[in-house]
C-alpha cells in the first residue's frame, strides 16, 4: 500500500495542470497515488488528466461544488496515513515529497516548505524559507498564513481530528485548519524552497480580495484567543518578528501577549 496520498483539487486548469502533474510524476519518492478532483471544468482538463498514462494517477469528477468540497472529496478518496498537497498551477521540485516526509516526525502533524515565485511566463519574482521550529511557526502563524496551501505534507490524523477543510472563513480554508491541527500537534518546515508558487491573475488569491481579507480578520481575532498558538510567547529571536508580533497584540487587545514580545524585541535590540 502507498504511504502518501497527493490532492490536487482543479478547476479549468487545461493550461497548467499537466506541468503540475508532470512536476509529481518525476519526484525522487515514486510510491504514491495522485487523487485529481476536477470541480466541475469545462475546458479540457479532465482529457489532459486522463491522458496521463500513470497508473499512480486517479481522475475524481463532481459538480462545480468548490474547492472546500474538493478538497473534502480528495481526502475522502484515500485512506493513506500521509497527505499532500499541490496545486494545479504550481510545480513541486524533484525532492520536495521525499524532504517533507523525512521531516514528518511522529509529533508532527503539518510540514511546509521554502517556496519560490514565478510569473506567467516562468520567470522567478521572489522566493521565502521558513523557520524550522514548532513554536517560531506557531509565532508567525499569529502574523500570517505562513505555509502555501500547495506546499504542505500532513498527517492524515492530523486532519481528520481537526474536522477536515471548512467554508466558516472563505478562501482562508488553509489558514483555518492549520490553526486546527497546531492545538494538538506539532509543525515542522523544510528550510529550502521545494515548491514554485506561479503568480497570475486567475489565481484563487487573486478574486474576491475584499471578502478574503475580511474573513481573515475574523479568523485572526480567534487565532489571538487560540492558547495553542499563544503559548509560544515569547520566545521570538528576531527582532523585526517581535515588533510586528507585538504591534498585532496590542490591535488585538492582548496586552500580556504584547508585553511579553516587547520584550523579546528589547532582548535581542
Amino acid at each position: 500500500m502507498h504511504e502518501l496520498s497527493i490532492v490536487l483539487p482543479v478547476r479549468d486548469g487545461e493550461r497548467y495542470v499537466r506541468e503540475a502533474i508532470g512536476s509529481l510524476l518525476t519526484q525522487t519518492m515514486r510510491d504514491f497515488e495522485l487523487i485529481v478532483v476536477d470541480d466541475g471544468s469545462t475546458d479540457a482538463t479532465a482529457e489532459i488528466v486522463g491522458e496521463t498514462m500513470d497508473r499512480r494517477v486517479r481522475l475524481v469528477s463532481q459538480g462545480r461544488l468548490g474547492l472546500v468540497e474538493a478538497l473534502n472529496r480528495g481526502l475522502a478518496e484515500s485512506v493513506r496515513p500521509i497527505v499532500a498537497r499541490m496545486d494545479a498551477d504550481d510545480i513541486s521540485l524533484p525532492s520536495r515529497l521525499e524532504q517533507q516526509v523525512a521531516a514528518l516526525r511522529p509529533e508532527v502533524g503539518l510540514v511546509g516548505c521554502g517556496v519560490e515565485t514565478f510569473d506567467e511566463h516562468g520567470r522567478a519574482t521572489g522566493s521565502w524559507l521558513l523557520p524550522t521550529e514548532d513554536d517560531a511557526l506557531r509565532r508567525r502563524l499569529l502574523l500570517r498564513n505562513v505555509f502555501t496551501h500547495g506546499s504542505v505534507v500532513m498527517r492524515r490524523a492530523a486532519v481528520e481530528g481537526a474536522g477536515g477543510y471548512r467554508a466558516d472563513y472563505g478562501a482562508n480554508e488553509d489558514y483555518d485548519l492549520w490553526r486546527r491541527i497546531a492545538r494538538d500537534w506539532r509543525l515542522a518546515a523544510v528550510p529550502e524552497p521545494l515548491y514554485r508558487y506561479r503568480e497570475h491573475s486567475a489565481a484563487v488569491t487573486k478574486t474576491d480580495v475584499g471578502e478574503r481579507v475580511a474573513a481573515r480578520e475574523r479568523l485572526r481575532d480567534e487565532l489571538w484567543r487560540d492558547d495553542a498558538l499563544l503559548r509560544a510567547l515569547p520566545g521570538e529571536r528576531d527582532r523585526t518578528e517581535a515588533r510586528a508580533l507585538a504591534r498585532e497584540a496590542f490591535r488585538r487587545r492582548r496586552y500580556r501577549a504584547a508585553l511579553r514580545a516587547l520584550a523579546d524585541a528589547t532582548r535581542f535590540a
